[in-house]
């Protein structure tokens, strides 16, 4: 059941990407990324009262403000990426966080990774240069010149970067507490502290608020399922296996960039995505 779950995670992830890119044609970014939270408030809520209350212990607030605070940012850029670029270059790129947590395990603690490992890394690399293999014909490092250029595959990155900052914040949140509580309480505190932005950047949020209200609530819905179908499937496995089957929401974002928005190069775009959850397979294992 748990391949199940993390499946069904990936594709509401990805669902959800697309979903988003449909409505920031219309509506402003952070309107779009505080009402991803507030609106997913009371199926978070729901979810935590069939779950029940757990023993809270005083570990889990210092976690808990640390991946608040890097989770602004990280999710405000992450709707920007969105916005920015299609799908099929934009997504594939979260999978460069496994790739980070093996560069700062070396920095930090000396860790070298194992062969798996360098492999792994090695097929993120290729993977990610052959999302860009169209621009080919202009030169062999035109690749990876296509990504410095294209900002919401830059932005990604940066947001795979702060993920892997924020997830060793969320493992010890969840232990400390649990799954359904941790993800409740983050999501009440979430549109609280981003609610100054949405103040003082976005121009008759309200309006927007009122009239996309349906809009809004389908893109919270995504979420919420997605991420409770994530915390089912860690009930079942270990964490690593059920982020590394997210991780092929790469792939699908790909194949809906491509039937929803009429993305092209699809093909190149898929051989690079499955290098690239290949990759993060082999960092994992």
């Amino acid at each position: 059941m748990w391949i199940l779950f993390a499946l069904l995670c990936s594709f509401f992830f990805a669902l959800q990407g697309a979903h988003g890119k449909r409505i920031l044609g219309r509506i402003h970014p952070y309107i779009v990324t505080w009402a991803m939270f507030a609106f997913a408030i009371p199926f978070l809520l729901l979810a935590l009262g069939i779950d029940g209350l757990p023993q809270v212990r005083a570990s889990f607030w210092p976690a808990l403000a640390v991946t608040l605070g890097v989770n602004l940012l990280a999710v405000t850029l992450y709707v920007r990426a969105i916005k920015l670029s299609p799908l099929s270059l934009a997504f594939p790129f979260l999978a460069f966080t496994p790739l980070f947590l093996i560069l700062t395990g070396y920095v930090a603690l000396g860790e070298v990774p194992d062969a798996l490992g360098i492999v792994g890394i090695g097929l993120i690399v290729i993977g990610a240069y052959f999302l860009n293999l169209d621009k080919l014909k202009e030169g062999l490092w035109a690749p990876l010149r296509n990504i410095a250029r294209e900002r919401g595959s830059l932005l990604m990155i940066l947001v795979a970067l702060l993920w892997g900052i924020s997830a060793a914040a969320d493992k010890v949140a969840v232990l400390n507490s649990s799954p359904f509580f941790f993800l409740a309480v983050f999501h009440v505190l979430f549109p609280l502290f981003y609610f100054p932005v949405l103040w003082l950047k976005a121009d008759q949020w309200k309006q927007q608020v009122i009239k996309e209200a349906p809009a809004l609530l389908t893109f919270a819905f995504l979420g919420a399922v997605m991420i409770v179908f994530q915390m089912l499937a860690f009930r079942l496995t270990l964490a690593s296996y059920v982020i590394a089957i997210k991780r092929a929401g790469m792939v699908f974002s790909i194949l809906l960039g491509y039937f929803f928005f009429g993305e092209s190069h699809v093909k190149v775009r898929l051989l690079g995505g499955a290098m690239m959850v290949g990759g993060v397979c082999c960092i994992l294992l």
